[in-house]
């Protein structure tokens, strides 16, 4: 039987599957995506819009896609790292049609796969690991737990990134939002997670940087629901929901 220990104290026993979100619970959501954006808005200004307007373009579009300018962070609400990757194609859409240029979804998606395929070259640039992600990891390979990634980023560029950090070999599956019909915070991604390991819900702890974790937690009432705070959100944004808030994965320890 292995337990869960957060600071020392026992959360859960028993435990079977631990649910991981991606960015800002493994890697550092800010270093990531805020690159990522930029590359996408580079594009996008690029081929639309090279004329006197471009750099407005260009900083309107990192804005509406989640970063902060003032402060090059990601915005607690995303809307990236937080929506699926269709909702993301959808706002870019609509502002560069409603700045001139009409343009389809499907050619903003043909953009984003190109920032896709000229990353995916070399990621390890756009990756940093958070504190105590592999030392966990390495505890519950050892225990026999399985550990799995939900992410609201596409499947193969969460594979890529697990691959290049070489994670990989801890995670019995990696899930994107591309494989569902209905991202966090519905259940879709935890299901399938789940679809072909034999546990109770009671069993698996849902580990996450952002409110839309904890909420997919809560509805397959998983055993236990932990926040993280090295993403996207402060202690504020978890209160009244079914979950402890804790800095990093240095708090949690695995027994066996």
């Amino acid at each position: 039987m292995s337990n869960l220990l957060v600071d020392g104290e026992i959360l859960l026993d028993n435990i079977k599957v631990v649910i991981f979100d991606k960015d800002g619970t493994l890697i550092d959501i800010h270093h990531y995506w805020s690159s990522m954006i930029k590359i996408r808005a580079s594009l996008i200004t690029l081929k639309y819009f090279n004329n006197n307007e471009k750099d407005r373009i260009k900083n309107n579009l990192i804005d509406i896609m989640g970063v902060n300018l003032e402060t090059d962070k990601m915005k607690p609400n995303g809307p990236v790292g937080v929506k699926p990757r269709s909702y993301i194609v959808g706002i870019v859409a609509d502002f560069v049609r409603k700045n001139g240029c009409n343009i389809s979804n499907n050619e903003v998606e043909e953009i984003f796969k190109k920032t896709d395929q000229k990353t995916s070259q070399d990621m390890l640039p756009l990756l940093k690991i958070l504190p105590g992600v592999k030392e966990l990891l390495i505890q519950l390979k050892q225990c026999g737990i399985h550990s799995t990634i939900v992410s609201t980023d596409i499947t193969s560029r969460a594979c890529i990134a697990m691959k290049t950090l070489k994670l990989d070999k801890y995670f019995t599956k990696i899930i994107g939002a591309d494989l569902v019909n209905n991202s966090k915070p519905a259940p879709d991604m935890a299901k399938l997670a789940l679809s072909d390991i034999d546990c109770k819900a009671s069993s698996v702890v849902i580990i996450g940087d952002h409110p839309v974790d904890v909420k997919m937690g809560e509805s397959i009432n998983a055993g236990l629901n932990i926040g993280v705070l090295t993403g996207l959100s402060d202690s504020n944004m978890f209160d009244n929901l079914n979950c402890i808030v804790i800095n990093n994965l240095n708090h949690i320890k695995v027994s066996c």
